[in-house]
């Protein structure tokens, strides 16, 4: 079976900051560093310390051939990639002392994804393939309708929510790796309770699994429910994290992993991951994951 991750690839701008720049506000940083990221090219990472045919697809802009060649380096399958015109994506992302991050996405060539190009990588993918997608590049909507004619189980992280992203026909997302405040914005309230049945009761034939910061995570389904606790680290950056989580997730589920074991995996790794800077480059080896020791 092989796994695609059609989605983004940015070049990442880091700012260490005290505390989060406010409106009408200027404030010095005290470190930067450019790096890689994107949620696409973060998760094709993540899913390749645990499966080995993992195929990216995307486009990046002659300033990221870099990103391409970071890819094939980590062993996964960039043949599908391709080069625009425009920019590639970038992100400015500001880290403070606690570990929390702000971000802003420039897009780039992460939505310069046409129909042709769509069809081009889908015929590369059969039935029971999976296909994991973020919502950080364009035409999802026509993505997620041809993955779903063909068979594809598709692994969906709603992030960002955007309009266009809702007016895809979400009934056809096989699991939806989601955090709370995607969850609220999928159902309209903050009750954790009422947030699981209107999930359900709005997408019946999917699965679900929900981040939950400290409070671990939680899968859950028309007929069962698992919760996973959260691990304690000593974070540095956050960033990355929710990307470490879903790469080790699906890709222990491709394994033939339990759904309590992938979700214990994940947790794992998301907590590595906060342990170091950065967003690709901190996601932990599977060595790291199996041996990982709690902070107690």
């Amino acid at each position: 079976m092989k796994i695609l991750n059609f989605g983004s690839m940015n070049i990442d701008i880091f700012y260490y900051v005290k505390n989060i720049v406010r409106p009408s506000e200027t404030i010095e940083s005290y470190d930067m560093a450019q790096k890689i990221g994107g949620k696409g090219l973060n998760q094709s990472i993540a899913l390749n310390k645990s499966y080995d045919k993992i195929f990216h697809a995307g486009k990046v802009g002659e300033d990221g051939l870099f990103l391409i060649n970071y890819l094939k380096e980590n062993g996964i399958d960039t043949s599908l990639i391709e080069i625009s015109d425009k920019r590639s994506g970038n992100a400015i992302i500001q880290v403070e002392e606690s570990g929390e991050n702000s971000i802003i996405l420039f897009h780039g060539a992460n939505f310069d994804i046409d129909i042709k190009y769509i069809d081009h990588v889908l015929d590369n993918f059969d039935k029971g393939d999976y296909l994991i997608i973020q919502n950080e590049i364009n035409n999802l909507e026509y993505i997620i309708d041809r993955a779903y004619e063909k068979g594809l189980k598709i692994f969906l992280n709603p992030s960002p929510i955007t309009d266009e992203l809702l007016k895809a026909n979400l009934n056809k997302i096989y699991m939806f790796i989601l955090n709370e405040t995607e969850a609220k914005t999928l159902t309209n309230t903050d009750n954790l309770e009422l947030i699981k049945k209107k999930l359900i009761e709005k997408y019946p034939n999917s699965l679900f699994v929900m981040t939950l910061g400290k409070e671990g995570s939680i899968y859950f389904d028309k007929k069962k429910e698992i919760r996973q606790k959260a691990y304690k680290v000593k974070a540095v950056d956050t960033t990355g994290a929710g990307d470490t989580f879903t790469g080790y997730l699906i890709s222990n589920l491709a394994n033939g992993t339990s759904i309590e074991k992938a979700l214990e995996m994940a947790s794992k790794a998301s907590a590595l991951s906060v342990t170091k800077s950065g967003a690709s480059n901190s996601i932990p080896s599977l060595n790291e994951v199996e041996n990982f020791k709690e902070l107690i």
